[in-house]
This record gives C-alpha cells, sequence and structure tokens, in this order.
C-alpha cells in the first residue's frame, strides 16, 4: 500500500504547473490559476533576497500526487545591524486524508527552526497550536491608534503634528529610493532587512496593495517610510498602517510624514481616517496626538534560534507571508 513521501519543492516553471492546480483546488480563498502564478513568481523570481538560499519548501506526495505543501519564502533580516538570510512560512496544506502525515512537515520546519529566523504570520488555528507547542514566539497583540485626516483632524485635537525637516520631501514612488541611511533601525535587534529593492519588491505584491509614502532628501536617500493598505473602520474609508520605519534619532520624522497625510489626505486619495499601529515594546506612536486607541489581536509567530532568543525583536504588522 502507497505511503505518503516528503521531499524537498525543486522550483521550475514544470514543477509549478503541477503545483499550481493543486493550489487552487484547496484554497479556501478561491484564488484563480492566474493569481496563484503571480504569487509565486512574486516569492520567488521576483523576491531580491531569493538568491540568497535555495530552499523552496516541501511537497507531501501519495502514490505520486500531490496531497500536501509547505511553502517558504526567501526573506532577511537585521540580526544585531548584520544582514541574515531568513523565511517566511506560508500556504501549508495538507489533504484531508493524509492530515496525519502533515507531522512530518512540522518536524521539517522545526529542524530549519534550529539554524533559521522563521516567521509565519497567517497560522490557521490549527498550526497556531502546534506553533506554539513547537516553542515558536507569538505576538499576539498590537495596539490600534486611530487618527482622523483632513478637516476631520481640525475639528477633533488640538496638538499639531510637526513638519518635514528642510531638504525632505514626500515620495509616493519606491523607485524613487537610491539608498537608505541605515537598513534597519536598530544595531542591537532582530528586525526586517530594509532595501530600496525590498520597498519596490512589497509595494508591488499581487496578493494586497501596499502604498508606498517615503521621506527622501535631493539625493534620494531615504529616511523614514509607511507602508498602508486601504480597511475601512466600522463602514468610514480608511488608511490601515501596516509597516513604519525610521533611520531618524526620535520618532519625530516618523511623525511629521502622518502629518503630510493628515494635512493633505489626497496624497493617497481622499479618506477620513488613518490607524496607526504598534507591537509591545514599539514607541513609535506613543506620543503621537490621536483620537482612540485600542488593543487588537493579530497571528503573528516566530521562530528564533536558541542563540539568538536574548535579542530584542522588533515587529511591524507587514512580516512573514502577510499581504504577500
Amino acid at each position: 500500500m502507497p505511503v505518503c513521501q516528503i521531499e524537498e519543492y525543486a522550483d521550475s516553471q514544470q514543477a509549478r504547473a503541477e503545483l499550481i492546480p493543486w493550489l487552487v483546488a484547496t484554497d479556501t480563498e478561491y484564488l484563480n490559476a492566474e493569481t496563484w502564478q503571480k504569487r509565486l513568481a512574486h516569492w520567488w523570481d521576483d523576491n531580491p533576497f531569493a538568491a540568497k538560499v535555495t530552499l523552496r519548501g516541501w511537497i507531501l506526495r501519495y502514490d505520486g500526487n500531490i496531497v500536501g505543501f509547505m511553502g517558504l519564502i526567501p526573506t532577511c533580516y537585521a540580526v544585531c545591524g548584520q544582514a541574515t538570510p531568513a523565511f517566511i512560512a506560508s500556504t501549508w496544506r495538507v489533504d484531508e486524508n493524509h492530515r496525519n502525515a502533515s507531522i512530518s512537515m512540522l518536524v521539517k520546519l522545526r529542524n530549519l527552526a534550529k539554524t533559521t529566523l522563521i516567521a509565519d504570520t497567517t497560522p490557521t488555528p490549527q498550526v497556531r497550536a502546534l506553533l506554539q507547542r513547537s516553542g515558536w514566539i507569538s505576538l499576539p497583540n498590537i495596539q490600534r491608534r486611530f487618527v482622523p485626516l483632513g478637516i476631520f483632524q481640525k475639528l477633533t485635537l488640538r496638538r499639531r503634528w510637526p513638519t518635514l525637516p528642510p531638504g525632505k520631501r514626500v515620495t509616493r514612488d519606491p523607485g524613487d529610493v537610491q539608498n537608505i541611511t541605515a537598513q534597519c533601525m536598530s544595531s542591537a535587534s532582530i528586525e526586517k532587512w530594509i532595501t530600496p529593492d525590498y520597498l519596490q519588491w512589497f509595494a508591488s505584491s499581487p496578493k494586497r496593495r501596499h502604498e508606498f509614502v517615503g521621506v527622501i532628501d535631493d539625493a534620494g536617500c531615504l529616511s523614514s517610510y509607511l507602508f498602508l493598505t486601504s480597511k475601512p473602520i466600522r463602514g468610514i474609508p480608511a488608511w490601515m498602517e501596516i509597516d513604519h520605519f525610521t533611520t531618524a534619532t526620535s520618532f519625530d520624522e516618523l511623525h511629521a510624514l502622518v502629518g503630510e497625510l493628515v494635512r493633505c489626505p489626497s496624497l493617497l486619495g481622499s479618506k477620513r481616517l488613518l490607524s496607526l499601529a504598534a507591537f509591545p515594546g514599539d514607541s513609535a506612536w506613543n506620543e503621537a496626538p490621536v483620537v482612540h486607541q485600542r488593543t487588537e489581536h493579530v497571528p503573528h509567530f516566530f521562530a528564533i534560534p536558541e542563540a539568538l532568543k536574548l535579542i530584542p525583536k522588533r515587529t511591524v504588522l507587514a512580516e512573514g507571508d502577510w499581504g504577500i
């Protein structure tokens, strides 16, 4: 009688031609084949970090047919200021008739996590339980703060947002970024490694539209940015901040960037609200002039090798496969 066999996924056009129909058939979001073709190309062809590692995930087969898949998307983290290859876990699926065989994929993931940073920010409830039992770090809450835009700001707040310093300007195009003042905010933490290529790659995601707003100087050197996505708040047209970054010594420039959106919401298309997000330990928005805040739950999980667990982790919403 055949048994399930796990093998490393060897990416090629032929392999994708076999994998994509299975992904479409098992997709609870009902993404079509064209969308999956674009997603895999985004993960592995266009990804600026793809050349740093070769592993792309694992396939589970039964009698020669695909019955399970776990994808790995190459990424890069700053670890104490040094670029470190890492992975994003995505699309862990196993046919219901072979659910018990999925443990072989978990074993592969556990072994990889002993030496490599891994992010999983869209796990199902069942996968969350497995990750927790495997010692992954869970960051389940964010503090979301709400900012009125345009005329609504004037009606509700007395405090003003700061303005950008001379010599700095706003850009909506990540292609304007020629270089970055620094690739990470802190040389004493674990956080995303930021490059101009990464910004263009994330902005071009086929899964969700990500709006980039950055601060650059006349030479195109980036010092701060926001990524936003459209998400109504109780029916009110709004922007949701999913990533914030600054190389300045304070958060003043980041606040000034928000101020540009507050005073001129048409920069991104008129909406009435902006929500800002921060994980515990992130003080970026503590002094921001907001009108309301609340705690929200998110499913962010990270595997951090034992040797790195004492290093603080700076987290934003747009990590892992969230939005890609």
